[in-house]
């Protein structure tokens, strides 16, 4: 970005330093938890690569200032979407975030194909097997194979332990081919010093310097930036516990939030320090379920790391050193172990069959526009870089998509009340006017009276002692009218989709509904009959839980329909 901008060399020292600095003390606070901010899981930060095009126009027409401002911008509005997840749900979903997964994994692929052409270095060694050094891409692909195959068969046959270390021994053995082949460049590695900080600080411009017109020129693709990097932290938090756990777990939606919090603060570190934005490493999640390893202490030694080699410049020199062709191999393992796990958020997490078929309308639209297969005008350099980044076009196509589909749904109806169990006659006069609305037989208006019973008690179980006393204080009932429950009720043909929003246990009702099929017992504890009766009577049951807030999906089907779990 530095070079294709046209700065100096002091300048572009000055990045990789505070790129280094950035991403290290970020996974930290992914790791630590900070109060609101940071997901308390392994969520090591990454350079966005597909953010450069629009980095490199803001260097070009406004100069670093209106780069900083830029990146600052886009951070805050990644904030802005972790603080209020719960209201666009809707478009910040787990398939979507699926979706911009299975995107990138297709971005990976397409730096894959540009590493086999890095062969050519500018200061080679001569090779040690001068007989096998090819001309040409043979080196390249020998390189890229060696790698590739000695990464796959650790993975799929080594020990858990060795596991752990394929990547590492992978990239340790295409290193080695390379040196013998005369493709690997030691330039960088002499050219650094062990130790020590970069010579010339940077000015980054005056304040007011940033709100030029490039600014203002450039706010919307950074705001959309903001958007799809906000996707992007969502789809890697939601995969990553889902391999992060040995059992199947509900995806905890308030972690997801402070992890989105941490990116946006990321961000806001690389924006003010003059460094390149950030995304969640987009092959974490890959890397946890090849090795099995997710304790939070790698992540700990992963930022740790990263801000040590920051003062390293040997370190960094001798990895930027690696031969594309040996990334190359490494990463086509990433790119197909990415694919899958977007691929599977995207199956788990949706049960609308039309929504499934948009992710995938909307991967093969991003993979389009990533590998050029249309010929486009000249729209200029940022309209340009939106339409030739498959994660852009990709992401933009999903939230189109995905709005398109709620808005064409059948109406829905909404119910409001307080969260208490006093409202459960009018909650069932509503699913009466309901199921008349839909054309339902008696039966399924029964059906749809007990789940929202069953539900409103898990929400707001009875509390006997309270109803016993008469004499409340009245800031305890001030409180309790405060909760409010949001009842909004659709149908999908014959099903009824209804979701329960309002406060609730710390527990989560799907994980706990879960654990009762597994350990079914003859005699259930009184507190659990609600959640087996509502097991009993919905054909699926989501709970998401927000900051504040939780969402039950309940889906309720005739009961005259089979029901397969």
């Amino acid at each position: 970005m530095a070079k294709a901008s046209g700065l100096s060399d002091a300048y572009l020292v000055w990045m990789v330093f505070a790129s280094l600095l950035v991403v290290g003390v970020a996974t930290l606070i992914q790791v630590r938890q900070l109060g609101p901010v940071g997901a308390g899981a392994v969520l090591p930060m990454f350079t966005a690569a597909f953010t450069i095009p629009f980095c490199i126009t803001a260097l070009v027409d406004g100069g670093p200032a209106t780069l900083t401002t830029l990146i600052v911008v886009s951070a805050l509005t990644q904030i802005v979407i972790s603080r209020w997840l719960f209201i666009l749900r809707r478009i910040v979903t787990p398939t979507v975030g699926g979706t911009v997964m299975m995107i990138l994994s297709v971005t990976l692929a397409s730096v894959v194909f540009d590493l086999l052409d890095s062969e050519a270095v500018k200061e080679p060694v001569p090779a040690l097997l001068p007989a096998l050094n090819p001309l040409g891409q043979a080196a390249a692909q020998l390189t890229t194979l060696v790698t590739l195959v000695i990464v796959v068969v650790l993975t799929l046959r080594a020990s858990p332990a060795l596991r752990l270390w394929a990547p590492l021994i992978g990239i340790a053995g295409g290193c080695v081919v390379a040196i013998a082949l005369g493709i690997y460049d030691f330039g960088p590695v002499l050219r650094a010093p062990w130790v020590g900080l970069p010579q010339e600080w940077p000015n980054l411009g005056d304040a007011g310097a940033g709100f030029g017109v490039a600014f203002w020129t450039l706010l919307p693709a950074f705001l959309f930036l903001g958007v799809i990097i906000s996707i992007q932290a969502n789809g890697e938090a939601i995969g990553q516990q889902r391999v992060a756990h040995r059992e199947q777990r509900a995806v905890d939606f308030r972690q997801v939030q402070r992890g989105l919090a941490g990116a946006g603060v990321s961000n806001l570190l690389a924006g003010i320090a003059g460094a390149v934005p950030t995304i969640i490493h987009p092959g974490i999640v890959a890397f946890t379920q090849v090795t099995g390893v997710a304790a939070r202490r790698m992540g700990y030694c992963i930022g740790g790391i990263l801000i040590l080699v920051a003062f390293l410049p040997k370190v960094s020199g001798l990895l930027s050193g690696i031969p594309g062709p040996v990334l190359a191999g490494y990463l086509v393992v990433v790119t197909g172990t990415l694919f899958v796990d977007g691929a599977r958020t995207v199956i788990q997490t949706e049960q609308n069959r039309q929504k499934v078929i948009a992710a995938g309308i909307c991967f093969w639209i991003g993979a389009a526009f990533q590998f050029d297969l249309f010929a486009l005008p000249d729209l200029g350099p940022v309209g340009n870089a939106l339409l030739s980044s498959g994660v852009t076009t990709g992401g933009f196509s999903a939230i189109a998509l995905i709005l398109y589909l709620e808005l064409t749904n059948p109406r829905s109806m909404r119910f409001r009340s307080p969260l208490h169990i006093d409202a459960l006659p009018e909650l069932n006069a509503f699913m009466a006017r309901f199921a008349d609305r839909r054309g339902w037989d008696a039966a399924m208006k029964d059906r749809l009276s007990a789940v929202a019973e069953e539900t409103l008690l898990t929400l707001a179980p009875l509390d006997l002692e309270s109803i016993l006393d008469d004499d409340e204080p009245d800031a305890d009932a001030a409180s309790k009218e405060e909760r409010q429950l949001v009842v909004v009720a659709a149908s999908d043909g014959p099903v009824a989709d209804l979701e329960f929003i309002g406060g609730g246990n710390d527990e989560n009702i799907e994980d706990r509904i879960r654990q009762l099929q597994q350990y079914d017992e003859e005699a259930p504890e009184e507190e659990e009959l609600s959640l087996r009766l509502l097991r009993s009577y919905a054909l699926s049951v989501r709970h998401q839980q927000y900051h504040g807030m939780d969402v039950i999906a309940v889906r309720v089907g005739h009961p005259d329909t089979p029901v397969h779990r």
